[in-house]
């Protein structure tokens, strides 16, 4: 019954102050808004960013032999680190840190040909572990290479969806017959579209893949391209390094610390990394929707102090006749908790809107989707009790601390 009587009272104050408490409301509304939308769009970025970047491939670490900087055991800096597939093989085998290992021999400029169709595009010779290290997911009805492929040196050729595209416009590429450089070549199936934002021998859309074998009995056992390797566990890839250094330093003769002998680009620091950058960038729109947040608090709480100036007499008649310090503050407290939460309400209705809107708008593929999540909606939660509470704090304090003779105005 107490609690409708506030409710009745609070009612009746806002009819009376339409205008001051409606603009109190837009404020708070405002606010949710910034923080809800700041904090989905980042959300949807950094979530989009992460599908470009794995587009890639996901925790690998891919290895360009160099040339040694460091002297070693009488032999002088500069020599080429030179390797063969199958010594890529035998580390992979070798190292308990090793996942998987594959090497990647590639050969520029090569022609695939289907009737007039003619495209000159990189040809890369692979093993199957591939296909899971790169994402090379291929579309329903084909596959990637396999087992069988390598050890029989099929020629088979697995092709990149605009390759593929280019290839044979009108018609089903898997099953059909490329001819790469005159010899002919069976298409055991095509990469489903995805988002690259990464690489470092072109996009996977427009290159082809050859079991490695195959690729020998072409070209020759040339010295690998690079390598690519994922550790065990796929998150820490520093051991993995580290033994790829000592053992590949044994075998080719150069100091395990001569970081100079193999170039790496690990993608795995490169996720920690920004992994750390958006949740940074996330902390910074959250606070700044909080700011803007925290600036619709400051305007309940002016409209909260307005209404306790206007009230004086009242609040005086109440503590005359024995009311408590707690019923006075609990009234002020519950009508700028009443605002803030109303406000509120409005912000996320709105925010869901624009949210669904943005879901079905045809935007980039960069920017990603933005969904209401719970890591939206309860950082904004927080916030808003946070500003109800310190809204209506200050004035209902006020409040319950007059003295009742003077509120009554003797």
């Amino acid at each position: 019954m107490y609690l409708w009587e506030l409710v009745s009272q609070f009612l009746r104050d806002m009819r009376a102050r339409k205008l001051r408490t409606l603009l109190a409301m837009f404020g708070i509304a405002w606010g949710t808004v910034a923080v809800v939308l700041l904090l989905a769009i980042g959300g949807a970025f950094h979530a989009a960013s992460n599908k470009a970047m794995h587009g890639m491939g996901e925790s690998i670490v891919i290895i360009w032999p160099s040339r040694t900087t460091k002297p070693f055991e009488g032999l002088q800096p500069g020599r080429p680190v030179q390797m063969k597939s199958s010594d890529v093989i035998e580390m992979g085998r070798a190292l308990p840190e090793i996942l998987r290992a594959s090497p990647e021999l590639t050969h520029w400029g090569r022609t695939l040909a289907v009737g007039n169709h003619r495209v000159k595009t990189g040809v890369s010779g692979v093993v199957p572990e591939y296909e899971f290290m790169r994402n090379m997911i291929p579309v329903a009805g084909g596959r990637f290479l396999n087992g069988n492929d390598m050890a029989e040196r099929r020629r088979v050729v697995f092709l990149g969806d605009s390759l593929a595209k280019k290839l044979f416009p009108r018609e089903e590429a898997v099953g059909g017959t490329v001819l790469l450089d005159g010899r002919p070549f069976t298409v055991v199936g095509t990469l489903q579209k995805k988002i690259q934002s990464s690489s470092y021998s072109g996009a996977d859309a427009d290159r082809a893949f050859i079991p490695y074998t195959t690729f020998i009995t072409l070209w020759g056992d040339w010295n690998v391209n690079n390598i690519l390797v994922q550790p065990d566990p796929p998150r820490d890839s520093e051991p993995m390094k580290k033994a790829i250094y000592t053992y590949l330093g044994h075998k080719y003769r150069f100091d395990p610390a001569d970081e100079g002998a193999l170039g790496m680009w690990d993608t795995v620091e490169q996720d920690r990394f920004t992994d750390w950058f958006f949740w940074g960038l996330q902390a910074f729109l959250g606070l700044a929707g909080a700011l803007t947040l925290g600036a619709g608090g400051i305007g309940v709480a002016n409209v909260m102090f307005l209404i306790i100036r206007e009230r004086t007499r009242e609040i005086g008649v109440r503590m005359a006749v024995g009311a408590q310090e707690w019923h006075i503050m609990g009234q002020v407290m519950l009508e700028a908790l009443l605002i803030v939460g109303l406000g509120g309400l409005g912000g996320f209705a709105f925010s869901a809107l624009v949210i669904w809107i943005l879901q079905v708008a045809p935007l980039p593929d960069w920017l990603g989707k933005p969904e209401l999540s719970l890591i939206a909606a309860l950082p904004t939660l927080a916030v808003l009790s946070l500003v109800g509470m310190l809204a209506g704090y200050f004035p209902a304090r006020r409040a319950a601390r007059m003295d009742p003779v003077r509120a009554l105005g003797f």
